[in-house]
């Protein structure tokens, strides 16, 4: 790709922006099990959670979507392509969210880099979420990655 393909934002890149905060409560623990199908009775059984490794009530990992909705933060405005679609996540769990937890989430801009595959050069776009608890302690880190491409249309 030629400079001008990879135009983009550098400067936003590792910029943390906060993107708001949510609370957890065990309603909405037992909304969300309810909605997704989940019957671990470490999210759901209060007196099974209690003699668990957790000592109580938490959420299932995938509650962090209820809470990262928000805006995306900061725009690389990346000018290559003509199309773009969510292309992986990867997250990492640290801390189990509780009810009571207030977490904090801010989001930036990774990483920007160029691939080429067997449908041709793409650019990808990594942004990192990031969710801490009223006690700042990690709870969450979601890589969220898009794929820019040029597509040939008809």
């Amino acid at each position: 790709m030629t400079s001008s393909e990879l135009e983009y934002d550098q400067s936003v890149l590792g910029v943390e922006v906060e993107l708001g905060q949510f609370e957890v409560t065990k309603e909405q623990i037992f909304e969300f099990c309810s909605a997704i199908g989940e019957t671990n009775p470490l999210y759901i059984d209060e007196a099974a959670a209690a003699s668990g490794p957790n000592g109580g009530i938490i959420a299932p990992p995938s509650f962090y979507v209820t809470g990262t909705r928000g805006g995306r933060g900061l725009d690389p405005k990346v000018t290559f392509g003509n199309t773009s679609f969510n292309a992986a996540q990867h997250c990492e769990f640290h801390q189990p969210m509780r009810p009571g937890d207030v977490i904090s989430v801010t989001g930036s801009v990774h990483e920007v880099y160029e691939k080429t595959g067997r449908s041709g050069r793409m650019l990808f776009v990594v942004r990192r979420t990031t969710l801490k608890n009223q006690r700042g302690q990690l709870v969450a880190v979601i890589d969220s990655s898009t794929v820019h491409r040029q597509v040939e249309r008809e």
